[in-house]
């Protein structure tokens, strides 16, 4: 399973995105291996630049298995961002959600360099496009 990051789906929405970024999702789209969450939803929805578009892309990213933010995940992300800010990494709590609700279920696949600082802190399969 991969939970696709916001910094992904951008791209991958963007008509001009970059076209490795839109093959890599249309693969994991297709294999039927993409899953969301509530965050990354959030940060996807707010951008949209009309009713129509939001309605559109609620709708596709409803239609992904979702990872619940549970207690567990709200627990390791805060847990993650104590460690890393007493090692002067700053990291922003959405961030921390998102690589929180993939850790040990799915592989975060992203373009954020956020990511691979909570790497160095934790063993998160995660692929960096």
């Amino acid at each position: 399973m991969f939970l696709i990051d916001s910094s992904v789906w951008v791209e991958y929405f963007r008509p001009a995105g970059f076209l490795g970024v839109k093959e890599r999702v249309r693969q994991i789209l297709q294999r039927e291996e993409a899953v969301s969450c509530g965050i990354i939803m959030v940060e996807i929805l707010r951008g949209a630049k009309n009713e129509k578009e939001f309605q559109t892309l609620k709708e596709s990213l409803w239609s992904l298995p979702q990872i619940s933010l549970d207690d567990a995940v709200i627990e390791r992300a805060a847990q993650w961002g104590f460690l890393l800010e007493r090692k002067g990494k700053i990291i922003p709590t959405t961030d921390l959600f998102i690589a929180s609700a993939a850790y040990q279920k799915a592989c975060l696949l992203h373009s954020d360099s956020d990511f691979i600082t909570i790497s160095s802190l934790v063993d998160l399969d995660q692929e960096k496009i």
